[in-house]
């Protein structure tokens, strides 16, 4: 357990220091993010003259895709699960903290991004590690990100099975129709996949995020002891009555922000792959946008959190800390559409995440083998998805968990070293 609470330990500290060097860039400029996505959303954007590039708030929308997908949801269920009702202040830090590692990375993927020969694009973290640190290890980089995707493809279309297997849906039928699905989507390379997750992921967010308000709203007489608990969960464990609230400090923190980085997936090198392909004139603001995938994260995390922890559906014995207890607190709030509103969410959430995954994973598999075989990457890519809704997903979930690590140290070290060779921002 305390071997585990190391490396989110390393990657709190590192965001920590990258906010110090960007002299809290995300709170100084959180006015800038906000008028930048404003302009990004609402005024008519011409689309990119670039053939091989997208937009601004396209690129923005893929990385969103996966940083509030099912994870979102489920994370602070399962922290809360483990580590307490305390643990939704380690969402609160990695939110804080992490959005100045999404910046950091997403100025060096722009900054170093490459021109391939047939006029595309090669970005994310291994041009960065490859032209500061060393090739092979942007290899390994690539290599280790490549499983780790792997991993949360079979994660999302299995959880996407087993939601829709109760309405008498077979896992084979799921996996076989999002894998035909995703392959059509990514053959029309990033401007397909740009173009859909513009328009589903405003959607979602705003769908999942109202039911979930309107809920807070009817219980703010609840909300400032529930704030309450959360606090006395991390703090003074022992005034808690029952070994389980008071599940201590560094229980708490461990698990708020394993949860916290796995859902907002910041610092692990994720975030600059699709930014690498927008066309933009000034890096620093598509810097600055990209950090409302991770505030966007951690709005729907904490969001999902206080909504068990407000109706009390935490509290009823034999609980299983999963999406259940979702389906429990909508259903007392929206007893006949409270379901549909989270299935429908949730299969949105995970067709979004398996296709900015499926896009992200195309990137590292290419630089891994020199932009070649990407036909056998999306037969992979099929096979993965569809095996992934049909098999125990225990192993995998093991999997993502150790992968996820090295990738997190890699990249999280390789901008700290960076970030002592080059200026941040100009």
């Amino acid at each position: 357990e305390n071997l585990l609470f190391i490396p989110f330990l390393f990657l709190l500290t590192g965001s920590i220091y990258l906010s110090f060097k960007t002299r809290f860039i995300q709170i100084r400029l959180f006015p800038k993010m906000l008028k930048l996505l404003w302009g990004n959303i609402f005024v008519r954007n011409k689309e990119a003259k670039d053939p091989h590039a997208i937009q601004a708030n396209k690129a923005l929308f893929t990385a969103m895709a996966t940083t509030i997908g099912i994870g979102a949801m489920i994370a602070p269920i399962i922290a809360i699960g483990f580590g307490g009702p305390g643990a939704l202040l380690g969402f609160v830090l990695a939110t804080l903290f992490g959005s100045a590692s999404t910046f950091t990375e997403v100025t060096f993927a722009l900054r170093h991004r490459k021109r391939l020969p047939d006029g595309t694009i090669a970005g994310g973290p291994m041009q960065y590690i490859k032209d500061k640190i060393s090739p092979k290890l942007a290899t390994i980089y690539a290599v280790l990100s490549f499983i780790l995707i792997a991993a949360w493809q079979s994660n999302q279309s299995n959880t996407l099975a087993n939601l829709l297997e109760p309405y008498h849906v077979p896992a084979s039928l799921t996996g076989a129709v999002v894998a035909i699905f995703i392959m059509v989507c990514l053959l029309g390379g990033i401007k397909r996949v740009g173009n859909i997750s513009q328009k589903l992921v405003p959607f979602m967010f705003l769908l999942y995020s109202s039911a979930g308000l309107w809920i807070l709203l009817c219980n703010t007489q609840k909300l400032p002891a529930t704030i309450m608990l959360i606090f006395q969960s991390a703090f003074s464990p022992k005034a808690l009555t029952g070994a389980f609230l008071g599940a201590g400090f560094f229980k708490a923190l461990r698990w708020g922000l394993s949860e916290g980085f796995f859902s907002n997936e910041a610092g692990l090198g994720v975030a600059p792959i699709p930014h690498s392909m927008a066309e933009t004139q000034k890096v620093v603001d598509q810097g600055v946008l990209s950090m409302v995938s991770v505030y966007s994260s951690g709005f729907l995390s904490l969001l999902s959190g206080l909504i068990v922890l407000v109706t009390d559906v935490w509290k009823e014995p034999g609980s299983s800390f999963n999406i259940n207890l979702l389906v429990k607190a909508l259903s007392i709030y929206f007893p006949v559409v409270g379901p549909l509103i989270l299935a429908s969410c949730a299969i949105l959430f995970a067709f979004t995440t398996i296709l900015g995954n499926g896009y992200n994973g195309s990137q590292c598999f290419l630089y891994a083998t020199k932009n070649r075989w990407l036909h056998w990457y999306y037969a992979l890519n099929v096979a993965i998805i569809f095996l992934g809704s049909i098999a125990d997903i225990k192993i995998v979930w093991a999997l993502s968990d150790f992968f996820m690590v090295p990738v997190a140290l890699i990249n999280v070290a390789s901008i700290i070293f960076i970030s002592l060779q080059e200026k941040i921002i100009e």
